[in-house]
């Protein structure tokens, strides 16, 4: 695949094609960071394994993918990266001064997108995730939602 720069200054390869969507603001706590979407994301879903619980605070993590081409990152962030050889296909990425407005690229998996935190957007007509992932390892007073796919892993 062609190469495109990634914010950071690195290169990425490009990802899914970008289905031109609704105008979408996703902001950290402070409102210094902020992601302005304007495509369809590719992919939806919620996880509740134990890395995701811990990385996102909650009982799960939902999260959006877009390609990179349909996100403007505007503002100051701080990249943490998932291995110890600092990798820009595998970071993680949030507002240095409240620690929110998260932002993350996956690698191999869903190359050339940036993931999102739904919760980030605020928007009550989000679109549901297709399915979700890791479902025995959620707390066991969580009860089904209806729609999704429940896997037991990935």
């Amino acid at each position: 695949m062609p190469e495109t720069p990634h914010p950071s200054g690195q290169t990425a390869q490009i990802g899914p094609p970008a289905t031109p969507g609704p105008d979408r603001i996703a902001t950290c706590e402070c409102g210094a960071l902020t992601l302005r979407v304007t495509v369809q994301p590719v992919h939806i879903h919620g996880c509740t394994c134990t890395k995701c619980q811990r990385s996102s605070g909650s009982v799960m993590s939902l999260s959006a993918w877009f390609p990179e081409s349909g996100v403007t990152i505007d503002g100051p962030y701080t990249s943490w990266f998932f291995t110890k050889t600092p990798d820009p296909a595998l970071v993680s990425c949030f507002c240095p001064t409240c620690g929110g407005g998260r932002f993350f690229r996956t690698g191999d998996y869903l190359r050339g997108t940036i993931g999102i935190p739904v919760g980030s957007f605020a928007d009550p007509d989000f679109p549901p995730p297709d399915h979700i992932h890791w479902w025995p390892d959620r707390p066991r007073w969580l009860s089904a939602p209806h729609g999704p796919d429940l896997l037991e892993g990935n």
